[in-house]
């Protein structure tokens, strides 16, 4: 079974919208793949959800049902990873230390990387197309 790490970007989308990031989440719950995550992009998300305004209880429940449906891992630390942002780091860790086959992303600056040590980075929409999800 193919294993990917979402950047939070992808994590908020899904919770908050209709749309491709909702149906990569629902496709990690019915294990379509397995879902690789790290205490640092759950720390994020739950900071990103709580700045739009998403209630303390709410943000409380989308973290443990995450964590419920996905391998949390404690990623090595990457010194030497050129990223344009480095708040972009946590997401390479986690998918190496967890070894991700896909990490799936809307952030520019790690589609343009492209790929990371055999990791392909890829957007929800090729997720899906990979998986046969419309």
């Amino acid at each position: 079974m193919s294993r990917g790490t979402l950047d939070t970007n992808i994590l908020v989308s899904a919770f908050l919208y209709p749309g491709n990031e909702r149906k990569v989440l629902e496709a990690a719950i019915q294990g379509k793949f397995r879902l690789i995550i790290s205490p640092a992009i759950l720390d994020e998300l739950g900071k990103a959800l709580t700045r739009l305004g998403v209630g303390d209880r709410e943000v409380e429940g989308y973290l443990l049902r995450l964590m419920e449906v996905s391998e949390v891992c404690l990623p090595e630390r990457l010194d030497d990873v050129e990223v344009r942002d480095g708040e972009d780091v946590k997401i390479l860790e986690c998918a190496r230390s967890g070894a991700s086959d896909y990490i799936v992303t809307g952030d520019g600056d790690l589609l343009a990387v492209g790929e990371y040590e055999g990791i392909k980075i890829i957007r929800s929409r090729e997720l899906l197309k990979l998986l046969k999800i419309n």
